[in-house]
């Protein structure tokens, strides 16, 4: 091995050596011969080299723009997808400005917060509580239905069990008034764990797929003509007499986020014309236009009184 390094250091010292000796020949030649070799090297041995190396400035400068352009694009995936979820926040708040114009009194908004109440799925924390005028089995809705029903009332929040409780029960109706009965979580097996059951239908009575079901406003705690759910089939059952259907809840509960509670004595006055009696969709557009009206009549008003006029009366 100490041969062959020392060979190799021969070879670049001659190598060296000749380079420095054809510098020096090369100095000493006419100027018009030496122009005439330093061509001729430029066009076999140099330009070789050249090409090279422009063709990997040009492919530096491509991945370069290559890279920029993916930024880009990224950074136009991302802002879409934010401008997604602010649309969508926006459409909620809407909906829920339509319900409490329809609403107009008796109610608390609340923010559901994140977690659960006592490490259980089936409860929501909503930060709103007894010094807001919150009660004990108050109803807990939204611009799409029934959420729950407040369990527990502490001083600033409260606890509310959602529809998938265990122990969750509200009468119910068809829309139009022809078939009552009880609705309660389904509790089944893979996605049919997110769907309520209604029982205790006469056997004479029959619903399709497709039909909404609301509160009916009897056992006192939920008024009358809140969206509930959708039937989405019968469920076959060891019972008779009765008949019980799976239905498609009206709330979605990963899209809680703020929540109205009513107040007893809005509970009592009914909340009738608030939603819509035809279906949890056309409900949830009316309470969409209202809040678009009364986002106009706000804005009517900021520009009257940029104006220096009187203003819009309600």
């Amino acid at each position: 091995m100490a041969r062959a390094a020392r060979t190799d250091t021969r070879l670049d010292i001659a190598l060296g050596a000749a380079c420095g000796v054809a510098a020096l020949v090369c100095l000493a030649l006419p100027t018009a011969t030496r122009e005439a070799f330093a061509g001729v090297l430029r066009r076999t041995v140099v330009a070789p080299l050249v090409s090279l190396q422009v063709r990997a400035e040009r492919t530096r400068t491509a991945v370069l723009e290559h890279d920029a352009a993916l930024r880009v694009a990224d950074s136009v995936a991302l802002r879409s997808l934010r401008l997604a979820g602010v649309e969508q926040e926006n459409e909620r708040l809407r909906r829920l400005l339509g319900l409490g114009a329809g609403l107009r009194w008796g109610f608390v908004p609340a923010d559901a917060l994140e977690g659960r109440g006592l490490g259980e799925e089936f409860t929501v924390t909503v930060s709103a509580g007894a010094e807001q005028g919150v009660e004990r089995l108050a109803p807990v809705v939204a611009p799409e239905g029934i959420v729950g029903l407040i369990e527990r009332v502490d001083r600033s929040l409260s606890i509310a069990i959602l529809w998938l409780h265990p122990e969750f029960r509200v009468s119910v109706m068809a829309a139009d008034g022809s078939v009552y009965g009880i609705a309660q979580a389904h509790h089944g097996s893979g996605a049919e764990r997110f769907l309520l059951e209604l029982r205790g239908v006469p056997q004479r009575a029959e619903l399709k797929p497709g039909d909404v079901v609301v509160s009916s406003g009897l056992g006192g705690a939920f008024p009358r003509g809140i969206p509930v759910g959708t039937v989405v089939s019968e469920l076959q059952t060891a019972e008779q007499w009765v008949r019980t259907y799976l239905l498609k809840p009206a709330v979605s509960l990963p899209d809680i986020g703020t929540v109205i509670i009513l107040r007893p004595e809005r509970a009592r006055a009914g909340v009738q014309g608030v939603w819509a009696a035809g279906s949890a969709d056309s409900a949830a557009r009316a309470v969409t236009l209202a809040g678009d009206s009364l986002a106009r009549l706000d804005s009517t008003r900021r520009k009257a009184s940029a104006r220096g006029g009187p203003g819009v009366l309600p």
